[in-house]
């Protein structure tokens, strides 16, 4: 109180002592007749007035708390919604504890207003959902004995059997508005009614529970979200009874966010340069509920009934055909046919004004490829795949699809490669289209590949899904062996099993799964964001290396008829990895206990390594876990080093091709052995483990290579390379050994070899950059390669395979410093950039990257107006690979930081550029900069993306190999975990602790060899 103030009062209140007419005028109000307050009749009469106000506002109060109970959350955006139009700024949202019936919960309502999650910000990033929440004192808590809505996983009590969902989408506005009523069977009876919700406003008062057969209307006695877990739950007065159906209606809205996410927006430029908006999906896995609220796991499957309202220059596309279609004021509405049962998040939606090419089969399927309408002459080499594939699968699992058509859409911005919504597959544009004379041989490949990927989903993950996310490889695995399969049929002379699968998929996955912090390709599951990590290189290529392990013991007429079995069984269904090893010992006539074969492969981490040792007159075979690492000590997964596997040993031998087998049953074996002639084990690299031999039988497989390496498999060549080099770098073998397998390489002419080779020395290349052996490597390389280039004519004719040699002998010709290929790079380049000539397409990489190191800011910005001129998503790809291999620093540190930039850099594209600039030294520095000093701008733009910022961390730390930068690491990412790749920083620091190492150990071993097989060095 103000000094005056004190002393005016204080004089007044003694002139009136003791003039009793005016005494009554004033009541004391304090004890302290010293100092104390008085108060006028008026100002008393409006301080009880007051008070009353207060006490009957605290009672509506509580009534309406007692009706409307509220559960605390991380911020959703979803309090205070019942508005019906969205207000200008709505980006308000309310976190709340669980409060029955106390006035607790208006202090709550007051104090806990934050922004949306994934609110755009003005840089054009995404804020991302807090983690905030308002701690209530534990004796203000009254909360029910029964909470089903702190278990992750729903209960069955209520099944979906369909959803009718009625959207409005405003590409204009950027918001969409829903209402959405569910059918849901009940099991059991119960007073709950759990769904999920995220990122919706819901409409309060739209919320509804009604007996479907009646229509009577069920009393809601409170609606809460608890959003730890995005689940809405709603307590209705009685219980829902067994065995009824009823019908939950609830109405929300949302906003458009470039975010990839749920229901996201798109844009696109046309020729003229006009800016083009477009709405797609990508609900996989847990944002369907971004979209309409739902019951959101795999194994909930239910039918869609779709209509969608929208603008009506645009055409709208989902999982279904169109049913009808009107037009009213300017907007158009499409209902859709009701779908197939399927789960959550195969539903898909694309709103835009694409073009559309088309082809019917002979059964009337019809196909569609959808692109902007300025690329749609790209679509056609798609179309043509897809027919063969769709084809294929329908003969190799003897089932036709249920749909009668399937949409695949080129989307702009797109977070994955693709996406295999039922009847509606979206793809990122490198992943679909394909443009003769401009994309590679090895862009056609990859195409091929993902367009058979998601096809084949049709039949495993869209008909039969696997039962909760702890079996995404089920999914995956499958679909990732089944392309093989038809790219086999389609193109048999490309050679994919040896080309693809053992030197793209299987050497890949091995190396990180020989590290202490991987995991099981069936793990458990725990959280939302455990699920996104779950989608990483172990799901998919070790899910398809070990069940290709499994096709080559049952034999490929077994392995089609158990898929066969399976799909026709489970079909529309859910199944767990235990019914399909059951169906396989059942199509094997219990042949084998596929079950106990194949848990050894799938519940554990890691993989063995097989030490083979002569005794007497046989070979003695053990088996160990094979560990990158062996000095570290810790196991973040808590894994043990004692597991053994049941392993499918195969092998060959000097006088005798034909493929031996011999069980390993979590045990040591015994084979026999002939003396003095050497012995080929894992045929066709077929297994799923590392073997090592003597240094003495090393040493004649060696000596074989040099005499005739034809007499090995192409894909054993390349595991001899593969094993050694990765043995050699765990201690099991001396690296002497290793590189004395390499020497051969001069006369080898096969693409698996070199592509095993050119990985397996890339670690050391990039370990040793910073030091002198570097140059001795380089000068090693050059004098393997040389030949190889010299002998090959830089033509575009030849199987895929030749080709693919081609461009990795002129790739590694060039960054060795071959003359000769730097002549013909350059060359090229000069006449592309001055002349305007057209590239050979499978040279083209290669020749930007040599026009932009060897030159300087005009080539660095030439290629980057390139980039962003052309019309063929592949090109700008291979454009923008060369821009981050520039040699000058200032060139790179601007294109690391444009990433930042939405304008320059796509976010689809954020995580190519960041492995675009650690592909070479220098680029590698700034990137592993970049990461230490801009971690929180990344964690803020990107933390939200399901992958993104998990490559991005394995791309510039996996060659880091210095204590100094392991501890800057490891703080930072104690200190400031990130949300979705936490396992990836364990990974990351495991690694470089394995480099660390390794570089203590090997560094002198490898100088001394190089010196000793380079000539012309001192």
């Amino acid at each position: 109180m103000d000094k005056r103030g004190s002393e005016m009062t204080t004089s007044r209140g003694k002139e009136n002592t003791g003039q009793g007419e005016k005494k009554d005028l004033f009541v004391e109000y304090t004890t302290d007749r010293r100092t104390g307050c008085y108060l006028s009749r008026f100002q008393v009469s409006c301080l009880i007035l007051g008070n009353l106000f207060i006490l009957c506002t605290a009672v509506a109060l509580v009534a309406f708390v007692k009706k409307e109970r509220v559960i605390y959350g991380t911020s959703m955006p979803d309090a205070l919604c019942s508005c019906e139009t969205p207000k200008p700024y709505a980006n308000a949202t309310l976190e709340y504890y669980y409060v029955k019936n106390q006035t607790a919960s208006v202090t709550a309502w007051s104090e806990n207003l934050v922004e949306v999650e994934n609110t755009t910000l003005a840089n054009g990033s995404v804020r991302q959902e807090k983690e905030e929440t308002k701690v209530i004192p534990e004796e203000e808590v009254v909360a029910p004995a029964y909470e089903p809505w702190k278990i992750i996983r729903l209960s069955r009590d209520l099944l979906p059997l369909l959803y009718d969902i009625y959207l409005k989408v405003d590409l204009e506005k950027l918001t969409y508005r829903g209402s959405v009523d569910m059918y849901l069977h009940c099991t059991k009876n119960s007073r709950f009614i759990i769904f999920h919700i995220s990122h919706l406003y819901y409409e309060k008062n739209s919320v509804r529970v009604v007996n479907n057969a009646t229509s009577q209307d069920l009393e809601i006695v409170t609606q809460f979200r608890y959003a730890r877990n995005q689940f809405f739950v709603i307590e209705l007065r009685s219980e829902l009874s067994a065995g009824t159906v009823y019908r939950v209606s609830v109405g929300y809205y949302g906003y458009l966010h470039e975010d990839l996410r749920g229901i996201y927006l798109s844009k696109y430029v046309t020729p003229s340069g006009e800016t083009r908006r477009l709405a797609a999906t990508q609900l996989q896995s847990t944002d369907a509920r971004k979209l309409f609220p739902c019951l959101d796991e795999p194994d909930m499957k239910a039918a869609f009934r779709l209509t969608l309202t929208y603008q009506e220059e645009y055409e709208a596309i989902s999982n279904t055909p169109r049913k009808s279609e009107c037009m009213e004021n300017g907007w158009k509405t499409t209902t859709f046919q009701t779908t197939p049962i399927m789960s959550t998040y195969l539903l898909a939606i694309v709103i835009s004004d694409f073009a559309h090419r088309e082809v019917v089969l002979e059964n009337g399927y019809d196909i569609r490829v959808w692109s902007q309408p300025d690329k749609i002459n790209q679509t056609e080499y798609a179309i043509g795949i897809i027919s063969q594939c769709f084809k294929f699968f329908t003969e190799y699992f003897n089932i036709t699809d249920v749909l009668n058509k399937t949409d695949h859409v080129a989307v702009p911005d797109f977070s994955g490669g693709a996406m295999e919504n039922w009847g509606l597959v979206l793809y990122r544009e490198t992943a679909l289209l394909y443009e003769p004379g401009v994309s590679s041989s090895e862009n056609k490949l990859m195409v091929t590949l993902i367009i058979a990927h998601e096809v084949a989903h049709t039949w495993f993950g869209n008909m039969v899904t696997m039962a909760w996310w702890d079996d995404l490889w089920l999914n995956e695995g499958f679909a990732s062996l089944l392309m093989y399969f038809a790219m086999d049929a389609i193109y048999p002379e490309w050679n994919v099993f040896t080309l693809s699968v053992v030197a793209k998929e299987v050497f890949p996955v091995m190396v990180k799964d020989a590290l202490t912090t991987s995991h099981p390709v069936s793990t458990p599951i725990a959280t939302p964001d455990d699920i996104a990590e779950s989608f990483d290189s172990i799901s998919y290529s070790k899910g398809m290396a070990v069940l290709r392990m499994l096709m080559g013991f049952v034999g490929k007429e077994d392995f089609q008829k158990g898929l066969r079995m399976y799909v026709t069984k489970y079909k529309f269904q859910n199944a767990k990895m235990e019914q399909l090893w059951d169906t396989f010992s059942e199509a094997v006539d219990n042949q084998y206990d596929i079950r106990s074969v194949m848990t050894t492969w799938t519940r554990q981490m890691g993989y063995p390594v097989i030490t083979m040792r002569a005794q007497a007159d046989f070979f003695h075979l053990t088996q160990n876990r094979f560990l990158l690492d062996n000095n570290n000590e810790t196991d973040v997964n808590g894994s043990s080093d004692s597991f053994t596997w049941v392993v499918p040993f195969t092998y060959i031998t000097e006088d005798d091709d034909e493929v031996q087998l011999i069980w390993m049953n979590e045990s040591s074996a015994v084979i026999p052995r002939t003396k003095d002639r050497w012995i080929l084990a894992n045929h066709e690299f077929i297994g799923f483990y590392r073997v090592n031999y003597e240094v003495s039988m090393w040493g004649k497989l060696a000596e074989q290579l040099h005499l005739n390496h034809s007499v090995f498999p192409e894909a054993n060549r390349a595991g001899l390379i593969g094993d050694s080099f990765n043995l050699a770098r765990a201690k099991l073998l001396h690296y002497d050994v290793a590189l004395n397998m390499t020497t051969y390489l001069k006369h080898e002419r096969g693409y698996a070899p070199w592509t095993a080779f050119m990985d397996s020395v890339e670690y050391i290349r990039s370990s040793i950059s910073k030091s002198g052996a570097y140059v001795l490597m380089q000068k090693y390389l050059r004098d393997l390669v040389a030949p190889v280039y010299d002998s090959l004519d830089m033509t575009m004719e030849g199987v895929l395979p030749e080709r693919y040699l081609r461009q990795i002998i002129l790739k590694l010709a060039c960054e060795v410093g071959h003359k000769r290929a730097l002549k013909y790079a350059k060359e090229m380049f000069n006449r592309w950039m001055r002349e305007g000539m057209t590239l050979p397409s499978d040279y083209s990489a290669v020749i930007y990257t040599v026009g932009v190191m060897e030159g300087g800011l005009e080539e660095w910005d030439y290629v980057w107006n390139r980039s962003q001129a052309t019309n063929v998503a592949v090109e700008r790809e291979m454009l923008m690979s060369a821009l981050g291999q520039s040699q000058k620093p200032w060139l790179l540190w601007r294109y690391a930081n444009w990433i930042f930039d939405p304008d320059r850099i796509r976010m689809q594209d954020v995580r190519m550029v960041i492995s675009y600039l650690s592909k070479r030294p220098l680029g590698r520095m700034i990137s592993l900069h970049l990461l230490m000093t801009k971690w929180d701008k990344l964690n803020e733009q990107f933390g939200f993306d399901n992958f993104l910022l998990r490559e991005m961390i394995g791309e510039v730390t996996q060659f880091v190999n210095s204590e100094f930068e392991h501890n800057q690491l490891s703080t930072l990412f104690k200190d400031k975990p990130p949300k979705v790749a936490r396992k990836e920083t364990l990974n990351s620091l495991a690694l470089i602790k394995a480099n660390i190492n390794w570089m203590n150990e090997n560094y002198d071993v490898i100088t001394k060899w190089l010196r000793n097989h380079v000539s012309g060095m001192l």
